[in-house]
């Protein structure tokens, strides 16, 4: 018990101090209000110990395991206050577009992936890629480019630098399969944290 206390307090440090769009939805202001929220959370651990009952547990990202412990609700709005400030770099699924309930949506879906110097990441629907999405830069810098790279010659062409507080596939993950434009890769440089929301995740906010 005192384990999972920690592990939330130390998540919770972790949540953005504030959204600045907040006040645009009043009715959802309360629940994802911070201080509200981590409040409600040590409250549900506490609970826990009392009644030795656990949620079901969900195969979020392992950056947090106490997330898996938590209610459905919970374990979303969790989610959310982890990446908001991520999310909002990313105009089609930032607060002009999408309510906090569609965003914490997505942010159940995201990963923060860790990559070491050296490391290529493919962006396709093959085998052996990563698969579809968008990379929000967390840390680091990467060569990134866009569409198929046959030779280097296009690679030099296509390449170009991204570091953190970019974001790398926005306009590739809304391409219909199949479209050579759809593909993309990151040459990591340095060591890389990156926000990788699935595409899956984008066309279901965009219903």
């Amino acid at each position: 018990h005192r384990n999972r206390i920690d592990e939330v307090n130390v998540m919770i440090s972790q949540f953005a101090k504030s959204d600045p769009t907040k006040a645009n939805y009043a009715c959802e202001q309360e629940m994802y209000d911070t201080d509200i929220f981590a409040k409600r959370l040590k409250k549900f651990i506490h609970s826990q110990k009392m009644s030795h009952k656990l949620s079901a547990v969900n195969d979020m990202r392992g950056s947090f395991p106490v997330i898996n412990s938590l209610s459905p609700e919970m374990q979303r709005v969790s989610c959310f206050m982890l990446v908001r400030e991520h999310l909002e770099l990313v105009p089609y699924l930032s607060s002009r577009f999408l309510n906090m309930h569609e965003r914490s949506r997505v942010a159940k879906e995201c990963m923060v992936l860790d990559f070491p110097p050296g490391e290529t990441i493919r962006m396709s629907g093959d085998d052996g890629s990563i698969g579809r999405g968008i990379f929000v830069m967390i840390r680091g810098t990467a060569f990134a480019a866009h569409g198929a790279i046959n030779s280097f010659s296009q690679r030099r062409r296509k390449a170009f630098v991204i570091t953190a507080g970019q974001v790398f596939g926005a306009g590739e993950v809304l391409l219909s399969e199949g479209n050579v434009q759809s593909e993309g890769r990151i040459e990591v440089i340095s060591f890389t944290r990156v926000l990788f929301i699935p595409r899956r995740a984008v066309l279901a906010a965009l219903e």
